[in-house]
């Protein structure tokens, strides 16, 4: 069994359909092209093509998001980016995109209200603003 290396760090952001891809092989790790075809195809009113899946593993490969062991003649895929950094990684990132171009005013309210601006969502925003405020003053003493 071979194992191709990989640099961990995410590329781009995923199309469409690598997201639905992508979403499969973080919940399936090792998984063989065709067990991937399956998974996808049971959630969409339109199938995809093996083809096409493998085509998708490869980019999401590329990117660096996934990897593949060779085993046999078979390809197993395994998420190397965990769902989770993922979600952090492209978060920060668009988030410093909006506020480099929008200012804070804009961007946090454009996220309060992308929350839902529920009491529950209000609630975890306060308690990770009061953590965050914890840490910069140990920082500044």
């Amino acid at each position: 069994m071979q194992r191709k290396a990989k640099t961990a760090g995410p590329a781009d952001l995923l199309s469409p359909l690598e997201a639905e891809v992508m979403a499969v092989v973080w919940r399936h790790p090792r998984l063989s092209v065709e067990d991937a075809t399956a998974l996808v195809n049971a959630k969409r009113a339109r199938k995809l093509s093996e083809r096409t899946v493998a085509t998708i593993l490869r980019r999401l490969d590329a990117k660096g998001y996934a990897a593949h062991e060779v085993e046999g003649r078979a390809f197993l895929y395994t998420a190397v980016v965990p769902e989770d950094q993922f979600v952090a990684w492209h978060g920060r990132r668009a988030m410093g995109e909006l506020l480099g171009r929008y200012g804070p005013e804009v961007a946090f309210a454009g996220l309060v209200e992308a929350s839902g601006a529920d009491k529950a969502a209000l609630d975890l925003l306060e308690e990770l603003l009061r953590r965050y405020r914890e840490d910069a003053g140990k920082g500044a003493t």
